[in-house]
């Protein structure tokens, strides 16, 4: 009859070990599978399809520098995710800029390779195994390079999940940041050195001619990018002075929306160029 009882608390022994190392092996994971911000795109999908229980709405846990006036396209932001809860130990996340059907808007760069990754084919950030610990609290950021002039109003979707080591004691929560577009980046508002800037003829077909009449000498760098932010061609990069006349082959490009981006002294805009053929 001992050995009955020994076998059995041996056994009991056993599988408390396995479901404890099970757990630590669970809260130590490697990322979180793509689709689980609960946006609307991603059908509501949070945390809480793998780890039960409730998601509650929370404000504030996604921030950027994002100037209050709105996000210039083509530049980049830093944005950062910080997960809470009192007494957690292990935190977790994935962020996505997205519109409402789900679509990703501008392009997600990581900053940190070590906590943070991209999954689904870039349209997701989240936490890495290394990124996982923390007391209370936990912080991830990473950089975003804003979509092309037109988009308009940019939502991140962030889903949060938070536990003290094991996986019965699991919190869920919501958060989202919205940022506007700053629709004053026209090619023609820079002002400054510039004292009239065109970008002719918009559509084009097979070359384009950035125009610029400088008050004074001035550092100018411009650049074609496509809608994703994605670097197509560096059109001006020098100190200019005077009239400034800049031909742009779009012979070879696709046909589509691509956009300008302009720096001159202080100053910076964009405009978007359309290419037909």
């Amino acid at each position: 009859m001992k050995k009955i009882i020994y076998l059995a608390l041996a056994m009991m022994a056993g599988v408390m070990m396995l479901e404890s190392f099970g757990e630590i092996k669970l809260g130590k994971r490697d990322g979180t599978e793509p689709g689980h911000t609960g946006s609307p795109g991603d059908t509501l999908k949070n945390c809480t399809i793998c780890h039960g229980g409730l998601a509650y709405q929370i404000d504030g846990w996604i921030t950027s520098d994002v100037p209050e006036t709105g996000y210039v396209p083509g530049e980049t932001y830093t944005v950062t995710a910080t997960n809470t809860e009192h007494g957690a130990t292990r935190f977790g996340f994935q962020v996505s800029p997205q519109d409402i059907d789900g679509t990703l808007l501008g392009t997600l760069l990581i900053t940190d390779t070590t906590t943070t990754q991209l999954v689904g084919n870039k349209k997701y950030v989240t936490y890495r195994a290394a990124g996982v610990d923390g007391i209370d609290s936990r912080s991830w950021s990473f950089d975003w390079t804003a979509p092309a002039k037109g988009t308009g109003e940019v939502v991140f979707y962030g889903a949060f999940n938070s536990n003290p080591g094991h996986k019965s004691e699991d919190y869920t929560y919501l958060s989202k940041l919205t940022v506007k577009e700053n629709n004053n980046t026209g090619l023609s508002s820079i002002g400054g050195s510039v004292h009239i800037v065109t970008l002719y003829p918009n559509p084009v077909s097979n070359s384009a001619t950035l125009y610029l009449d400088l008050k004074k000498p001035a550092y100018v760098k411009a650049d074609l990018f496509d809608m994703n932010g994605k670097l197509i061609a560096p059109i001006i990069n020098g100190v200019f002075n005077g009239a400034v006349h800049k031909n742009i082959n779009t012979a070879s490009l696709a046909p589509g929306n691509y956009f300008v981006r302009l720096a001159a002294g202080n100053k910076t805009a964009t405009e978007k160029l359309i290419i037909s053929h």
